[in-house]
């Protein structure tokens, strides 16, 4: 187990205010709103290690929308709910070089199946397929799982953000899944929950407690109960490491070698399994949408204490 020291304290303190500048050279999402701050002052990283310590740099406690970066908790909460061999029925595995919101991945599938969960079609799916009377009932429980990985109660979706978001495309992907099968149901019932999951607000602090659980294997830091089963940890992990970092998956594996999930609001959640979480947040993107400073910062670290998933141990 990776153990969270003064070494790794002053290493992270010095990548922050090297990186900090390139924070500011990318594209920005400027519809997705950022609550308690401003975007000069978005930017943070935290190290959450196995037994609880934390390490963070800048401004860690600032919030913001996870966007994308919910997907990989609402696989894991689809994967405990109906199991691996019915999730699969309904959504591939394979990586794909388009965009995250492309219809291609649909049309150009068998029978309308969405490639992976990790695109926006493959989430729209995979958010359906969780357990719930209704959407009402459905998001609650993603946010009630949300809330036990980060154990943190106060975390809550931005209602404005939600509202104001342009859900057309990803009504229409929606209803392509639809009219091949896919999926089922009322648009309010399946859709509405994954457009309030992608709103939920955390700090960094927050999403490296849950990628530590992660590298935990499922189990909670403090109590040591199983949040999530070993298989469904093995397979989101594989999923994160393959096709969680948009059309920059192959190359981010290579760099930095963590299974890691990134959003447009451009945070990253990445998982050391048996060692450490890890969450970045920087909203300047690069051309495939993840943060470039966080894109950085994570690979020192990753190449200053073998954090990667085929390295020797530092």
């Amino acid at each position: 187990m990776q153990k969270i020291n003064e070494d790794i304290s002053a290493f992270m303190e010095q990548v922050v205010e090297e990186e900090k500048a390139i924070d500011h050279q990318g594209e920005r999402v400027t519809t997705f709103g950022v609550s308690d701050s401003n975007e000069q002052e978005l930017f943070g990283v935290c190290a959450v290690g196995l037994d609880g310590k934390t390490c963070c740099g800048s401004n860690d406690r600032v919030r913001f929308p996870l966007e994308s970066t919910s997907k990989a908790l609402t696989l894991a909460l689809a994967l405990e709910d109906v199991g691996h061999d019915e999730f699969f029925r309904h959504i591939g595995q394979e990586p794909r070089g388009d965009a995250f919101n492309s219809a291609a991945a649909i049309e150009e599938g068998i029978h309308g199946i969405p490639s992976n969960p990790m695109i926006n079609a493959g989430a729209i799916a995979t958010t359906a397929m969780i357990h719930g009377q209704n959407g009402t009932e459905r998001f609650a429980r993603i946010l009630d799982f949300v809330r036990r990985l980060a154990d943190n109660d106060s975390i809550d979706y931005n209602h404005t953000m939600y509202e104001e978001e342009d859900k057309d495309l990803n009504r229409g992907l929606f209803y392509i899944m639809r009219s091949h099968g896919v999926l089922q149901g009322r648009e309010e019932d399946k859709l509405t929950p994954y457009f309030k999951q992608t709103s939920i607000e955390m700090n960094c602090m927050d999403l490296a407690r849950i990628a530590a659980v992660f590298a935990n294997y499922g189990r909670d830091l403090k109590s040591g109960e199983q949040l999530v089963s070993e298989r469904t940890v093995q397979t989101v992990l594989t999923l994160m490491f393959t096709t969680g970092m948009y059309q920059a998956s192959g190359q981010y594996a290579l760099e930095v070698g963590m299974p890691s999930k990134s959003g447009i609001s451009g945070c990253i959640m990445a998982v050391a399994p048996g060692r450490m979480g890890l969450a970045t947040i920087g909203p300047a993107l690069d051309e495939s949408g993840n943060s470039i400073a966080g894109v950085r910062i994570l690979k020192k670290l990753s190449q200053r204490w073998q954090l990667g998933v085929f390295s020797r141990p530092a």
